[in-house]
């Protein structure tokens, strides 16, 4: 996603959050090079796992870990926001 940036990887600034069924928490921010200015963003999203062994215990079971395990599934969303426009792109 950074090949055909002007400043490659270096111009990215990377957004990840967390959804749930019931909300999207925004984890961190993450500036690849904090000496480049951000050319484009990438906004990770990833999901709760729904499928997993996890979601099968009794509740009993779930409340002795006190909710500090969170599964994430291997569905994401990737977005990416260009900050610029090119030349060739105003034409």
């Amino acid at each position: 996603m950074a090949e055909n940036e002007p400043c490659g990887l270096r111009g990215c600034t990377l957004f990840i959050s967390f959804e749930t069924d019931s909300m999207c928490r925004k984890l961190s921010r993450i500036q690849c090079d904090p000496s480049t200015v951000s050319t484009f963003e990438l906004y990770l999203t990833l999901k709760q796992d729904h499928t997993s062994w996890h979601m099968l215990l009794p509740q009993f079971l779930k409340n002795l870990t006190r909710g500090g395990t969170i599964m994430i599934s291997r569905d994401f969303t990737l977005q990416k926001k260009k900050l610029y426009r090119s030349f060739q792109q105003s034409h």
